[in-house]
């Protein structure tokens, strides 16, 4: 039988266990949110990169890609996180994610087997959240891309290449191109018809397209409006489509996904993301803007 100071000290730790368990187990993991607060004019990344490139070559067909990202905050930031989208062809096949507290600098790194021809492309959303005294919280943003072309040929050497040089290299990528864009013109009639989408009232942004909104704002709309825009947009995919948390026409993994298409309404007001799943299942996800 214990004795009474033996057994109140077991009860007091079990008490304490329980008690420690069920409030870190409730505590949400930095994988869980990428959250937008108001944009700091004070804070700039110094720098923010994506990379693709041929690592090695296994054998005629099979190979490995180098996949890398790398950002700088101009301070450190409370939480900095990176998260990097990579396709092929259209499809969604891995994605990188990476965070860090009070450092101004975060990079990542992966390999990634491929094989036969291929259009890669990645692109990575850069985030920081910067505290303040008096609860002020802020965020600096912002987006980088890389693309890289394979071109496997019985009649040559297998050839990489980010921008097309020779005439072998442009044919290879005007075929790549032409097969992609006619995926995507399919896949987006059957999205919107699936939807009853009246697109005229919106201009398209496939997701890969985003980073071209860096230096110009979207339409109709000024750097700040764009900022707010992009930050919403990429909330709301890190959750639903990267995480695909709170999706139920979503599996619970997105690798296999199409690129999201953008639908963003003409006065920015509001936006629908569309995409297919892994499974062909079509998601559409709402996303409203108030500039106020």
């Amino acid at each position: 039988m214990l004795k009474k100071p033996l057994l109140l000290f077991v009860i007091v730790s079990a008490f304490a266990a329980g008690l420690y368990f069920s409030f870190f187990s409730k505590q949400p993991s930095l994988h869980d949110a990428l959250t937008f607060f108001p944009i700091d004019p004070d804070a700039a990344y110094t720098e923010a990169t994506t990379f693709i490139e041929l690592m090695t070559k296994k054998d005629e067909d099979e190979y490995t890609l180098d996949w890398a990202t790398a950002s700088t905050l101009d301070q450190p930031a409370f939480l900095r996180q990176d998260v990097s989208l990579l396709f092929e062809d259209g499809y969604l096949i891995d994605t990188l994610y990476a965070s860090t507290e009070n450092k101004a600098s975060l990079t990542m790194n992966k390999k990634v087997a491929g094989e036969d021809s291929g259009h890669y492309v990645a692109v990575t959303f850069h985030h920081s959240e910067i505290h303040y005294p008096n609860d002020d919280i802020m965020s600096a943003q912002t987006i980088s891309r890389d693309e890289l072309y394979i071109i496997d040929s019985p009649l040559s050497p297998l050839l990489s290449f980010k921008v097309a040089k020779t005439a072998e290299e442009k044919e290879g990528k005007r075929i790549l191109d032409t097969i992609l864009k006619q995926q995507m013109t399919y896949i987006q009639e059957r999205l919107i018809e699936h939807f009853a989408i009246n697109s005229e009232s919106y201009y398209v942004i496939p997701l890969t397209k985003l980073a071209d909104y860096q230096s110009v704002p979207l339409p109709n709309l000024d750097e700040k409006q764009t900022a707010i825009i992009l930050s919403g947009l990429w909330e709301r995919l890190y959750k639903h489509y990267v995480l695909s948390s709170g999706n139920a026409q979503h599996s619970t993994n997105p690798i296999g996904s199409t690129i999201p298409l953008i639908f963003l309404s003409e006065n920015g007001d509001h936006a629908m993301i569309i995409y297919e799943t892994d499974e062909g299942k079509p998601v559409q996800l709402l996303q409203t803007f108030s500039f106020s």
